[in-house]
């Protein structure tokens, strides 16, 4: 099972997302953050679950829906560890974390 590492924007999304939604209705954002836990330790046991995404890159970048939430956890593997990449909306400035590949 290799470490996962969420870059510094995944990072800023995942809290980003979860205020929103807490904000909402209370607890929400608890539920977002629980399923995104789920999905992280999905791709730690098993890496090649999510969808390959075609993109102009050396590296393999792969996508997991979340079940509950209208997101995508955008991630891809490297030797020692998988990188989170984004948390990104289902139909909200689609492909904006492919600048995060350079």
């Amino acid at each position: 099972m290799k470490p996962i590492r969420p870059n510094d924007a995944a990072v800023e999304e995942f809290r980003s997302c979860i205020r929103w939604y807490e904000n909402e209705s209370p607890g929400l954002g608890n539920r977002l953050w629980l399923e995104i836990q789920t999905a992280i330790d999905l791709i730690a046991e098993h890496p090649a679950i999510g969808e390959t995404v075609r993109v102009r890159s050396k590296r393999s970048i792969r996508r997991l829906p979340l079940r509950h939430f209208p997101y995508l956890l955008i991630y891809c593997e490297h030797s020692d560890h998988l990188e989170v990449i984004a948390l990104a909306h289902t139909s909200r400035k689609p492909k904006y974390w492919r600048s995060r590949l350079a």
